[in-house]
């Protein structure tokens, strides 16, 4: 349908949906929207669209989909100072902290276009292994854009690190290290580090602890729609503001974030196909607890998720353990050229990309 957008207001679509720019200006996020250039808004996402002058659009939405329109910018305005104080750093590191649901990942998205006008060209490591954006969950990854963005999922990650749990709980130690490996790699950049959701309780606060202590960042940007990420921001002495949470910002429930999960694994899983590989070609990371290839452990381990690493340690596809013997591995995952590694995570899948549960410890 073609819509009329009102001067210095904002549309959120939210969807499956698509739009499309027909007349007039807009932007989204701070990324200028191009005439006839088609948006596709995937499920349990959107968009805010908003004018300072008037615009048409055609916005087309498919079942659950839906929009409204709010007056003004949705963007706050501690937005905009942290973006004018992160372009002011011109390199090091600025992570954003908050809870599920208050718009890190779209911060992330404000801040890159507004370093790209400013002239930088910002890293972005996507560290949310749970509601990954630039790769599958159980990862993260590491991107540097060229052009502003409307997503995160539109950046193309140069560098991945398999983690293999949905959860930071009892993969900190791993999951640190990925993150300080990826950031090791832009320097001599500004990078943006996108977290978890996990603030709340005493191990969620020694973990983040932990992770700002070993980064030593530049500035923390915490979003948060009351005092909970206080705990966290008190036990640290870096630049840090509390930034305002999302305006409308979209809320997910447990089923939603699983379906958006299983809709990730399916696109990393596409032309996967049974492949079985000599023990004696590639060396072998199983999780704690299992000790190796011995009979009892071989049912355990089946179904698990498994990254398919290069020389260096870098995720070059996931694909999923189907068993495993003393002579040969047999997964289900697409081609891969020159691997060098299978390291096993704790997260069963199915073939179609559902999570069918988590690795069992035999006794």
């Amino acid at each position: 349908m073609r819509y009329e957008l009102s001067p210095k207001n904002t549309v959120i679509v939210r969807g499956p949906a698509s739009v499309i720019l027909l007349a007039g200006q807009a932007t989204v996020l701070a990324c200028r929207f191009t005439p006839h250039q088609v948006k596709i808004i995937a499920n349990q996402k959107q968009l805010p669209i908003e004018t300072e002058s008037s615009a048409e659009l055609e916005i087309t939405l498919e079942k659950s989909g839906r929009m409204f329109e709010v007056q003004g910018s949705t963007i706050p305005d501690s937005w905009r100072l942290a973006a004018a104080t992160a372009e002011q750093l011109q390199e090091g590191k600025v992570v954003i902290l908050g809870p599920p649901d208050v718009g890190k990942s779209t911060l992330c998205v404000y801040l890159v276009n507004k370093l790209l006008q400013s002239g930088q060209t910002p890293c972005v490591i996507d560290a949310d292994i749970g509601q990954a954006d630039m790769g599958p969950p159980t990862t993260i990854a590491r991107a540097v854009p060229t052009e502003p963005i409307s997503s995160m999922q539109e950046l193309k990650p140069d560098r991945r690190f398999f983690i293999g749990n949905i959860s930071p709980s009892g993969v900190e130690r791993k999951l640190i290290h990925g993150i300080l490996k990826l950031s090791a790699e832009g320097e001599r950049q500004l990078s943006i580090i996108n977290t978890d959701g996990w603030v709340v309780g005493p191990e969620a606060l020694r973990y983040k602890v932990n992770l700002l202590t070993q980064l030593q960042p530049d500035l923390v940007l915490g979003l948060a729609y009351s005092n909970e990420l206080k705990p966290i921001l008190d036990s640290v002495r870096f630049h840090s503001m509390k930034i305002a949470a999302a305006k409308d910002a979209l809320e997910r429930s447990r089923v939603d974030r699983r379906s958006i999960r299983t809709e990730a694994y399916r696109r990393a899983l596409e032309g996967a196909v049974t492949r079985r590989v000599s023990m004696e070609k590639v060396q072998m990371s199983f999780p704690p607890g299992i000790r190796g290839v011995n009979r009892s452990d071989r049912r355990a381990l089946s179904n698990l998720i498994a990254g398919i690493l290069d020389d260096e340690g870098y995720l070059v596809q996931i694909g999923i353990l189907i068993s495993i013997d003393d002579e040969e591995i047999v997964t289900y995952s697409s081609p891969a050229e020159a691997f060098h590694k299978i390291e096993v995570g704790d997260v069963k899948l199915s073939r179609s990309g559902n999570e069918i549960g988590f690795l069992e410890v035999p006794d």
